[in-house]
């Protein structure tokens, strides 16, 4: 009996460890597949966040370039010397060429904006929409205090015209320098931020 009981304990315990054995084999099987899924998912991963980053720096080198753009024009309008040129038509025309290119350049920043707004998290896509809107905003009233007074289709009156928009243009400077520069900084800090080029911003909303 002491001898069967025995045997029997032993054949108990050699399927016991057969079992434990084809599960530790099962389950370093199961964790080695895991892992290869896990090692894809994160390949996959940061290739779309690559992908991600490379879209979101080409988009804010774009935005940049446009905002540096429209801010070259406007520093041309505020310009503290009143412009001299030979004729009164040449004069007009850069006046009118001046407005204008503002606002192309307002319009284009606006759409670029837009069209990169999915490659920005939401507080960024804030400071750089209030810079955006903050140009369209001053450029079309610079165009609708001057040239939309204006009935283009008709001789100008020179000497009544040309006071107004210089009127117009000094009233630019001194009125929105101060508040666009602010935005401006804001721009240059979150685009800098995203870049990794600054870590924390200085100037607060």
């Amino acid at each position: 009996m002491a001898l069967a009981a025995f045997l029997a304990r032993k054949f108990v315990d050699l399927q016991v460890s057969k079992a434990l054995a084809r599960y530790k084999t099962e389950l370093e099987q199961k964790s080695a597949a895991l892992k290869t899924e896990l090692s894809i998912y994160a390949h996959e991963q940061n290739v779309g966040l690559s992908r991600i980053d490379e879209q979101r720096s080409n988009a804010i080198q774009e935005i940049y370039g446009l905002a540096t753009k429209w801010h070259e024009i406007y520093l041309e309008i505020c310009q503290p010397e009143e412009p001299d040129f030979p004729t009164a038509e040449m004069k007009l025309q850069h006046y009118y060429n001046w407005s204008t290119n503002l606002i192309n350049a307002a319009e284009d920043l606006s759409i670029k904006v837009r069209d990169s707004a999915i490659f920005f998290q939401e507080d960024s896509s804030i400071v750089i929409g209030r810079f955006g809107m903050a140009a369209t905003k001053i450029s079309c009233q610079f165009y609708d205090d001057t040239f939309g007074k204006v009935d283009m289709s008709k001789d100008p009156k020179y000497d009544a015209l040309f006071p107004l928009i210089e009127h117009e243009r000094k009233k630019l400077a001194s009125s929105s320098e101060g508040e666009f520069s602010h935005l401006r900084d804001l721009l240059i800090e979150e685009f800098r931020k995203l870049m990794k080029a600054e870590r924390e911003p200085r100037v607060k909303l």
